[in-house]
C-alpha cells in the first residue's frame, strides 16, 4: 500500500518524499552558498577593473569566454557520466558507479592532455593582436596570457567532472559551495595583486587558475574520503564503459558545442565588430541580469538528476508537479528582470562607477533574454534528466548555426544591443519546441513509435 505523501511545499506532492527532501535540503544549502559566492564575485569586478583598464579587463572576459568553449570539448563525458551514475546510485549499484567514475576519469585525462598539446602547437602560429583586436597589450604579453590560462584550464578540466558526481549523487549544493570557495579565494588574491603589483594580466590569470584548481581540489578530496566505495581507482577503469556513457553524452556534446556558439560568442562577435572597450559594457550589463539566472539556478542545480531518478522509477505525477511550480515562479522572474531594467543604470553607477557605458536597449532586450532563457531551462532539465535529447541535439544546431551571423548582422546595425537581440532570435525556436517534448513526454498518456522517435 503506498503511503500518502502532505502536500507542504512546491516540491512536496503526493510521492517522492524523500526525493522532495532532499532537493529542498540542497536549495536552500544552494542558495546560501550562492549568496556568498555572488556577493564575493560582485566585490571581485570592479576591484579587477580597478586594477587593470577598460580595455584589458574587455580582453581578460572574452578571453575567459573563449576558453570557456574547450570545457565542452568531453565529447559529452560529463553529463552522460551524470545521467548514467545517477541511474547506477538509484538502483544502488555502487560498484558500476564506482566503473562509470573510474572510466570518465579515465578518458578525460586523455582529452585533456590531447587538448594541450594541439593548443601548445597551434598557439605560436596564432596573431593574438589581431584576435583580441588590440594594440595596448603585445602579442608577448598574450601569450603568455593565454598559455597560462590554458595550462590551468587544462588541469580543471579535470579536477571539474567532479561536480557531475555531485549532481548525479543530488548533492548539488557542492557546487555551489565551490564557488563560494573558488570566490573567496579569487578575492584574496587580487587584493594582494593590488596591494603587491602593477595592473598585469598575467598575474590575474595566475590567481584565478590557482583558485579555481584549489576549490575544486579541496571538495573531490572531501567527497571521496565521505565515499570511498566510489573512489576511481585504475582496477575499476573498463573502456566498454567508455561508449556506454559516450553515447548519451555524445548527443549533450553536440547541444553543448551549439549552446558554445549561441552563448559564449557573443564577446569574440563584440570584441571584433565593436573593439574590446564594448566587451566590458556588455559583460557588466550581463552580470547584472545574472543575478536572476543565479537565483533560478540555485532552485534547478538538484532537479537534474532528481528528474532522472523520478523518471527511472516511472513517478511522473512528481515531475508534473514540480514543472508546474517552476512555471508559476515566472511571475516574480518577471518582476525581479523589470526592476533591473529599470534601475540598472543607478545599479552599475554605484557598483562599477558610471565610466561603464551602455543604452537603455541594452538593457532591455538583457532582460528579455533572461525570461526566455530560464523558460527554457524549466524544460531542458527535465529532456536532459530524462534523456530525450535527440530533437533538442537538431533544433539546438540549427539555432546554433543563424546565431553568429544575426548577432553580427544585428551589432553592424544597431551596436552591442544587437548582439543580444541575436541570441534572443536564435534561442525563440527552443522556446516553443522544449514544451512540446516534455507534454508528450511527461503529461501525457497516449504514447506512439511515431512520436517516440520524433520527439525523443
Amino acid at each position: 500500500m503506498e503511503k500518502k505523501i502532505k502536500s507542504v511545499t512546491p516540491f512536496s506532492r503526493l510521492e517522492g518524499e524523500k526525493r522532495s527532501k532532499i532537493v529542498k535540503r540542497h536549495i536552500a544549502l544552494g542558495a546560501i552558498y550562492k549568496i556568498l559566492a555572488v556577493g564575493l564575485s560582485f566585490i571581485v569586478v570592479p576591484l579587477t577593473i580597478n586594477y587593470l583598464t577598460i580595455e584589458e579587463y574587455g580582453i581578460w572576459m572574452t578571453l575567459l569566454s573563449v576558453i570557456s568553449w574547450f570545457t565542452f570539448f568531453d565529447i559529452g563525458l560529463g553529463h552522460g557520466l551524470r545521467n548514467k551514475l545517477a541511474e547506477a546510485v538509484t538502483i544502488e549499484d555502487m560498484r558500476l558507479a564506482k566503473t562509470y567514475i573510474s572510466t570518465a576519469y579515465f578518458a578525460i585525462i586523455l582529452i585533456s592532455i590531447l587538448l594541450f598539446v594541439i593548443f601548445v602547437v597551434v598557439l605560436p602560429f596564432l596573431s593574438l593582436e589581431k584576435i583580441f583586436n588590440t594594440k595596448s597589450v603585445s602579442n608577448t604579453e598574450l601569450l603568455g596570457l593565454v598559455l597560462s590560462v590554458f595550462f590551468f584550464f587544462s588541469v580543471n578540466f579535470i579536477l571539474s567532472l567532479c561536480k557531475q558526481i555531485f549532481y548525479a549523487y543530488q548533492k548539488a549544493s557542492l557546487v555551489a559551495f565551490q564557488q563560494v570557495l573558488f570566490s573567496l579565494i579569487s578575492l584574496i588574491g587580487v587584493l594582494i595583486l593590488i596591494r603587491y603589483t602593477t595592473g598585469r594580466l598575467f598575474y590575474l590569470s595566475i590567481i584565478y587558475g590557482s583558485a579555481m584548481l584549489l576549490s575544486n581540489l579541496i571538495l573531490t578530496y572531501f567527497f571521496f574520503k565521505k565515499h570511498e566505495e566510489i573512489k576511481p581507482s585504475i582496477n575499476s577503469i573498463d573502456i566498454r564503459k567508455i561508449k556506454e556513457i559516450i553515447s548519451l553524452g555524445g548527443k549533450f556534446f553536440v547541444i553543448q558545442i551549439a549552446v558554445v556558439i549561441i552563448f559564449s560568442t557573443d564577446s569574440m562577435i563584440i570584441i571584433q565588430v565593436l573593439g574590446p572597450s564594448e566587451v566590458t559594457s556588455y559583460n557588466i550589463v550581463y552580470k547584472l541580469f545574472s543575478i536572476i539566472t543565479i537565483g533560478h539556478s540555485i532552485i534547478m542545480a538538484p532537479l537534474w538528476s532528481a528528474f532522472t531518478q523520478a523518471y527511472v522509477k516511472k513517478d511522473n505525477k512528481w515531475i508534473q508537479s514540480v514543472l508546474k511550480k517552476l512555471n508559476m515562479l515566472m511571475i516574480p522572474v518577471l518582476i525581479a528582470v523589470l526592476f533591473l531594467i529599470y534601475f540598472s543604470r543607478d545599479i552599475v553607477d554605484f557598483w562599477v562607477g558610471p565610466e561603464v557605458k551602455f543604452d537603455f536597449l541594452l538593457a532591455l532586450l538583457m532582460g528579455i533574454y533572461i525570461v526566455i532563457s530560464i523558460w527554457n531551462n524549466n524544460f531542458s532539465y527535465i529532456l536532459g534528466g530524462i534523456s530525450k535529447v535527440r530533437l533538442g541535439t537538431v533544433y539546438t544546431v540549427f539555432t546554433s548555426a543563424i546565431n553568429i551571423p544575426i548577432s553580427i548582422y544585428f551589432a553592424r546595425k544597431m551596436g552591442v544591443s544587437g548582439v543580444i537581440l541575436g541570441t534572443i532570435c536564435s534561442i525563440g525556436i527552443s522556446a516553443i519546441l522544449s514544451p512540446i517534448q516534455v507534454w508528450y513526454f511527461i503529461f501525457t498518456k497516449k504514447r506512439t513509435l511515431l512520436l517516440d522517435r520524433l520527439l525523443s
